[in-house]
């Protein structure tokens, strides 16, 4: 193996260890689980040579498995193969250019797609879907911008604060210098006014988000909720998902 391959194979066998030791899976419970998922049929000397890829044996050194091999491995922990050989520090190529594109970290990103896709990995289609508009909405709403400013403002302060409190003192000084008010208090009062500042801007947009309806909607949402109870099934009146809003909660 060349210098790049044994790189390659460095970081294969750590981090599939790694991968291992995060599912406390044992090498033959690994096996077991891989060949039951993909209905193969390797053994737990499979896995040893795999965790010693690169390593020199009796008979020269280990090469890596075959690539389709690599790719089921790689599958079944969730990631890619170029994770597994270090080509990405991320666990997928599109995790890595999501968060090169956004600027978000990948833990950001991948809390979440786990929001998105509901606890325990759900299945549910629908629910992942109104998950997923329940983030798109806040995101493209026209006070996001207002609210992120408000948040970066408490960002640069706390970090100021943990970061440089000297600084951060001689700031707050700045701010109170026309306030009779003692000094802890005034601090208290400046800070208490740039979290309320950030939650009312936060209030508006869960409402421009999430508008809830008007008081003749929601009237007409009861009448029609009360003509459907007291009809048949079979003639129930079809009412939209628009007219009961409430139906969604």
């Amino acid at each position: 193996m060349d210098d790049i391959t044994q790189l390659r194979a460095a970081c294969w066998r750590q981090r599939l260890r790694e991968c291992l030791r995060e599912r406390g899976l044992t090498q033959v419970e690994f096996v077991s689980a891989l060949n039951r998922t993909y209905l193969t049929k390797f053994h737990q000397k499979d896995v040893s040579r795999w965790l010693n890829t690169g390593n020199q044996s009796a008979n020269g050194t280990i090469g890596f498995p075959k690539y389709e091999t690599m790719m089921l491995i790689a599958d079944f922990f969730g990631v890619d193969v170029g994770y597994l050989t270090g080509e990405t520090d991320e666990t997928s190529f599109d995790l890595e250019k999501a968060s090169s594109y956004t600027g978000l970290s990948s833990n950001a990103l991948l809390a979440i797609r786990e929001w998105i896709d509901s606890p325990g990995g759900s299945p549910d289609a629908e629910l992942r879907d109104w998950r997923a508009d329940t983030i798109n909405r806040m995101f493209f709403s026209d006070l996001f911008n207002e609210l992120a400013a408000k948040m970066l403002t408490l960002y640069e302060m706390s970090t100021i604060c943990h970061t440089n409190p000297e600084r951060f003192h001689n700031l707050m000084r700045s701010l109170a210098a026309s306030s009779e008010l003692p000094d802890d208090l005034t601090f208290q009062l400046i800070i208490g006014a740039f979290y309320g500042m950030a939650n009312e801007s936060f209030s508006a947009l869960l409402k421009d988000a999430y508008p809830t309806p008007t008081e003749q909607q929601f009237e007409y949402s009861l009448d029609t909720q009360d003509i459907s109870d007291t009809q048949d099934d079979d003639d129930a009146q079809e009412t939209s998902d628009d007219d009961l809003w409430y139906g969604a909660l």
